[in-house]
């Protein structure tokens, strides 16, 4: 994401409980901003709209992404091709899109809550074809 205060913590939370409901073991989850500082909170309509959904946001802080991050990764999903783009050069970054099927995911920064809920129903799609690919991959 951009600065990992909005659509990314949403996506983080939301998969890391979907894989703990699934069961699935030996797969971590983070995310990170491209143009942030770290220790920022999430935004408060991200924050309502988790709540919202059933999920607890709490503790959540930001992190600027760096090249050790991305090496370390073995998948690096990128909310829009722009940020793929400008991670242009790094063989293991896709865009949303590109990995589930539906369609990136655009920035509700400056949104009301409607559109932070919106944006929270598609990453929970995006997330539900991450697990089932997961458990494909995993054999669970």
């Amino acid at each position: 994401c951009t600065g990992n205060t909005c659509r990314s913590p949403m996506a983080e939370i939301i998969l890391k409980n979907k894989i703990k409901l699934a069961g699935i073991k030996g797969v971590r989850v983070s995310s990170a901003g491209i143009n942030t500082s770290d220790n920022l909170k999430m935004s408060k309509n991200s924050f309502e709209a988790l709540k919202k959904l059933g999920y607890k946001p709490y503790g959540f802080k930001s992190r600027q992404l760096t090249q050790d991050m991305i090496d370390k990764s073995d998948l690096v999903i990128c909310m829009t091709p722009t940020h793929k783009l400008m991670l242009s050069g790094c063989n293991n970054v896709y865009t949303v899109r590109e990995v589930t099927g539906i369609s990136d995911v655009s920035d509700p920064y400056g949104g009301d809550l409607q559109t932070y809920v919106a944006v929270s129903h598609q990453l929970e799609d995006a997330c539900n074809v991450i697990i089932s690919e997961i458990s494909k991959v995993k054999g669970e």
